[in-house]
């Protein structure tokens, strides 16, 4: 089973109109509820009309699309991907949480 990754309500995301189309450009958006267990729902921004929110929304990289004989049917509800500055951002908190841990390991010896 495909786990996506870790993410939480607020998080910024790219949101896909069509999962299979590898030379689409991602739109930006935010999760907007607790992420499901295959899906998250994601409050896309649009020049046209402000925030429209997406639901039911699966990882980009979900082998479901590629595996699944209902995936043509969902790809009507897009794709996701972690935005870049999430990215970043996970791997920051990462290396000082790290450092944190060996500085306490330091004071305790």
């Amino acid at each position: 089973m495909f786990t996506y990754p870790e993410i939480s309500v607020g998080d910024r995301v790219l949101f896909y109109d069509n999962p299979y189309d590898a030379s689409s450009i991602g739109q930006f958006g935010f999760v907007c509820s607790p992420p499901g267990k295959n899906t998250i729902s994601i409050l896309v921004f649009t020049t046209s009309s402000g925030f429209v929110e997406k639901l039911s929304v699966r990882h980009k990289a979900d082998p479901f699309w590629t595996e699944s004989d209902t995936a043509k049917a969902w790809s009507k509800w897009g794709s996701w991907e972690l935005h870049p500055e999430t990215k970043l951002l996970r791997e920051i908190n990462k290396k000082l949480n790290s450092r944190k841990k060996t500085k306490e390991e330091e004071v305790a010896v």
